[in-house]
């Protein structure tokens, strides 16, 4: 009786851990390790050890009078109103060089150590491919958690300045009876404020320059609670949009200086309101009135300001402004001048006094009033020879202004009121004002004149200077009071539409629909209620497409370390046939060679992308902290916006495991069935 075989999960019991000592013991360099290892290692910790040198130099530093280093240099405090901080000191260059380099020998060194310590345990392939892997996987962690970041600090400076629920109507144009749905709104939970709002296109001129803006009219009460614009004041003082007479007075800016009309065309000049490019009343007031008083900025007179020169010189003579007359000569036509013979002058003084005679007589260079009219005589011999007009008459002197008392010249409700404009950073620094300086907001709204519609003109004064560390916002909103633009404007009682901000932007959804009854309720069906992911959908969108186009870019670094992942794996099964014959005449089955081969490309991969991920972490952590000199200044570093997702992370490291691993699917499945007879062959050639 034959004996029975033995069963097929007999023959293929092994440990669990197997194939895993199988592919690691493959995969270690041996018993002795490559000769450039040891001298590596001690290449990269002396790098380490400089390169910390530097850093720590840049980042303490020593007194520079005993390095013979120059000084911190501080800035100027004029140039506060440009962005800059005065209180702020600037390293020497030295010092920053220094650090630059000392990062850069860091990660030199941190680079060769670690390829080298990896070369005493794994073989040169092996070590090639493992930091191939590293190398994608850092890319991947570092770029994604800068993308992260940057829309994240987007996101909430949009939502700092501006609210995260806006209604307004749906074909854009203003709308009325806004205050009592603002209150409605405002009292739903979860409803943190409502605040209205104008928004107009303008254009602001300083005395240096003319940018275009958009003009926000808000209420200070009301947008407080919907708007971080408060905490973001540079310069001024929120608090001056509701109170400009507090506004301080600046030493350098441009004055609207306006001329004042004669006495005699005071009725005249009412009648001509609104003509001219400038003639525009000015809004001076909350409640968009004009005082009767205020001066026009331009006379419609075209003679006013023209002085008589028969009238004006004998005054100036009187005063001493001017010489006295000289008595007028007779004209000597009797007695011809002798002219000297036009001749080749024999020395430089003959040269000056021998001139040519003229078509109209010869010019006396010893007599210094030759040939000098005087303005007082001609001028009068001229009208009498009709060819100038006849002067006009002399108009009265008006009457001197009766002296008021002093107190009523200091006190502030005497003085004109201008109000308060508040402006970004970087229409700032456009427009070179400060807190204080007087502008002209110009709007093409304005009146029908028989000379054509003329633009709107009106004096405010920059109240504060706010920095929202956003170029779009920094550079084109402009707030003022709310009557005051509807007043410049000519909006009436009507808003563009309302800010809504809530408590939590988890329950975005919940609290919308919120927002929607309430407007439903007070039955307006014109208006149209958009949250801030509806209003910023392209922008958003459009980084969200950018990721996924860098995450996929990326991931062909990982991809092509994995094309060395197959490699490695094929020609460890030409190699290795002999042993893989060996193992199956032992009883290996065809899955446990096909799980070593593939333990052999998981194992590389894991480590890399363990390696990648804490490296890609540890530079974020770096950029977060210290960041980068991205203003052109190796003095002047700035922090990036790097927030590291864990989803992000993981997505990355299941990424890379498996390309990895499918890379090492082929490669394993040949191995698998190899028949040992033809492997034993193999290995014999």
């Amino acid at each position: 009786m034959s004996r029975p075989r033995p069963a097929a999960s007999s023959r293929a019991e092994a440990p669990p851990s197997l194939h895993w000592q199988i592919a690691w013991r493959h995969l270690r360099a041996g018993d002795r390790p490559p000769s450039w290892a040891w001298p590596a290692v001690g290449l990269a910790l002396y790098l380490l050890v400089v390169g910390g040198g530097f850093v720590l130099y840049a980042l303490y530093g020593f007194s520079p009078v005993e390095s013979g280093l120059p000084e911190r240099v501080a800035l100027d405090s004029s140039l506060v109103g440009l962005g800059f901080d005065p209180t702020a000191d600037l390293p020497p260059p030295a010092q920053a060089y220094f650090g630059v380099l000392g990062a850069i020998t860091l990660l030199l060194g941190a680079g060769l150590l670690l390829g080298a310590v990896l070369s005493l345990v794994f073989t040169l392939l092996a070590t090639v491919i493992t930091v191939s892997v590293m190398l994608g996987c850092m890319a991947l962690v570092v770029v994604l958690s800068l993308m992260t970041g940057l829309e994240l600090e987007l996101r909430d400076k949009i939502l700092g300045q501006r609210a995260h629920i806006r209604v307004a109507s749906a074909d854009g144009r203003p709308f009325a009876d806004y205050r009592d749905l603002a209150k409605a709104i405002a009292d739903k939970p979860g409803i943190l404020g409502a605040s209205p709002y104008l928004q107009g296109e303008v254009m602001v001129r300083s005395g240096f320059q003319r940018q275009g803006g958009i003009l926000l009219g808000i209420d200070p009460e009301l947008h407080r609670s919907v708007s971080n614009l408060p905490d973001i004041m540079r310069e001024g003082d929120y608090e001056f949009l509701s109170h400009p007479e507090k506004i301080p007075e600046s030493e350098f800016g441009f004055e609207i200086t306006p001329v004042e009309p004669p006495p005699a065309q005071a009725d005249t000049d009412t009648a001509k309101e609104g003509q001219g490019a400038t003639a525009l009343p000015h809004v001076t007031g909350a409640e968009g009135h004009v005082p009767e008083d205020k001066p026009q900025l331009v006379d419609d007179d075209p003679d006013e300001g023209w002085e008589d020169p028969e009238v004006e010189i004998p005054a100036l003579r009187k005063k001493g402004a001017l010489p006295p007359a000289k008595p007028e000569k007779p004209e000597k036509l009797e007695k011809p001048e002798v002219v000297k013979p036009i001749g080749v002058p024999t020395s430089p003084a003959a040269a000056i006094l021998t001139i040519p005679r003229s078509p109209f007589g010869v010019v006396s260079v010893g007599d210094e009033d030759e040939g000098w009219e005087d303005p007082e005589l001609e001028i009068g011999k001229l009208r009498a020879a009709g060819k100038l007009a006849p002067a006009k008459p002399e108009a009265a002197p008006a009457p001197e202004p009766v002296p008021e008392v002093e107190t009523q010249l200091e006190t502030p409700a005497d003085m004109p009121l201008v109000d308060g404009l508040l402006i970004g950073a970087e229409k700032a620094k456009e427009l070179a004002a400060r807190t204080g300086d007087q502008v002209q907001l110009i709007t093409p709204i304005g009146r029908m004149t028989p000379a054509g519609r003329i633009p709107g003109v009106m004096a405010v004064r920059i109240a504060g200077v706010f920095d929202a560390d956003h170029y779009d916002y920094d550079r084109w909103l402009v707030y003022a009071s709310l009557p005051v633009a509807q007043a410049f404007l000519r909006a009436g009682d009507r808003v563009t539409g309302l800010e809504v901000k809530v408590d939590d932007l988890e329950q975005l959804d919940v609290r919308r629909q919120e927002v929607q009854d309430a407007v439903d309720a007070a039955g307006r069906d014109d208006l149209l209620v958009q949250d801030w992911q509806e209003l910023n959908r392209s922008l958003f969108s459009a980084m969200a497409l950018e990721k996924i186009a860098v995450f996929v870019a990326l991931l062909c670094v990982i991809l092509v370390a994995s094309f060395g992942i197959l490699g490695s794996n094929l020609m460890s099964v030409i190699e290795k046939s002999k042993e893989i014959a060996i193992l199956k005449t032992m009883g290996c089955t065809d899955s446990l060679i096909q799980r070593i081969f593939i333990s052999e490309g998981l194992c590389l991969g894991i480590l890399g992308g363990i390696l990648g991920i804490a490296t890609g972490i540890g530079l974020c952590g770096l950029l977060d902290r210290f960041g980068l000199p991205l203003s052109g200044s190796l003095q002047s570093f700035e922090q990036l916006p790097v927030a590291i997702d864990a989803f992000e992370v993981l997505l990355v490291g299941v990424s890379s495991l498996v390309i990895v691993w499918l890379s090492s699917l082929y490669p394993a499945r040949i191995a698998s069935r190899m028949r040992p007879v033809d492997a034993l062959r193999q290995a014999e050639r």
